[in-house]
Parts: C-alpha cells; structure tokens; sequence
C-alpha cells in the first residue's frame, strides 16, 4: 500500500489540531488509495471464516464509527447509531466513497479552529467523560484499525483471484 509523502522536517503539523487532521489525513488517503483499484467482486466478498465481514462491512463500520466519534461526540452532529446494521451493509465502494471524502472535509473545517483547550473539553459522548481529544486519538486509532482489515481482506481475496 503507497504511503502519502510525509512532511519535510519543519513542515510537521505545529498544534494539536494539526496533528488529529493530519493522521486522519492519512488514513482516509490511504483507504481510498486502498480501494479505489478493487473490483467490486471484492467489496462484496465475504472471507470463508467464522465471523468473516465484507470490505463493504469493514468500510461501512469504519466511516460510521468515525463520524461519529468525530463529527457527532466531537461537534454537533446526530448522536443516534445503529452500529450493528454497519456490519450488514451491501454498500458498493462507489456509494461509500464519497462518505469517506465528506468526513474528511468535515473533521478538517471542525478541527482547524480547536486550541488545545478546546480538545481537552468533555465530549457529547453518552457516556459523558471523555475529552474531545479521546475521542480523536480512539478515531484514529479505530481507522487504523480497520485500515488493516481492508488491506488483509485484500491480499486474501487477491491470492483467490489472480
């Protein structure tokens, strides 16, 4: 999997604002760069194992969680989700996509103004403690993550149809 060029030293992200968009930079980027070249045979492939999920499941519950975690725990957005409907998703990629794009231009304009201040301040998480920046830093992680899946799922439907 291509790797975005990383900054050239003194072009490193300066706040911690930078630093969440940056990483989530990288992980959309590398997620499109993942699936963009997948036929859509792949997307809906399911793994011959216990518990195996779809690209497309994979891909659904990561976005979902992100904007979520992000867009709705972070800013204002709706706080509802039906987190088990994620894994049944059939979605194509090309119906997924833009939502990947979308929540990267969202996290981009709620992020940029955040000081530190702002990032230390008690999320609208349910639970009611976590910091913003927990929830960025569980964001990232999380995408990470599945990023992995995606890219094993790949590899193993490839190696079935060289």
């Amino acid at each position: 999997m291509p790797m975005p060029t990383p900054p050239a030293p003194g072009e490193e992200p300066t706040s911690e604002s930078g630093l969440y968009r940056y990483h989530l930079r990288r992980l959309i980027t590398w997620y499109l760069e993942a699936l963009d070249a997948a036929p859509d045979a792949a997307f809906t492939w399911r793994p011959p194992v216990a518990d195996g999920n779809t690209l497309a499941a994979i891909c659904m519950h990561a976005i979902s969680s992100a904007e979520w975690w992000t867009i709705s725990c972070v800013g204002d957005g709706p706080i509802e989700r039906d987190r088990e409907s994620e894994f049944a998703s059939a979605a194509r990629w090309a119906e997924l996509r833009p939502r990947f794009v979308s929540f990267l231009a969202a996290a981009e304009e709620l992020l940029k103004p955040m000081s530190s201040d702002d990032l230390a301040a008690i999320s609208r998480h349910p639970a009611g403690d976590r910091m913003r920046r927990r929830c960025l830093t569980h964001t990232i992680e999380h995408l990470g993550l599945h990023l992995g899946h995606v890219e094993i799922t790949l590899d193993w439907w490839k190696s079935l149809h060289p």
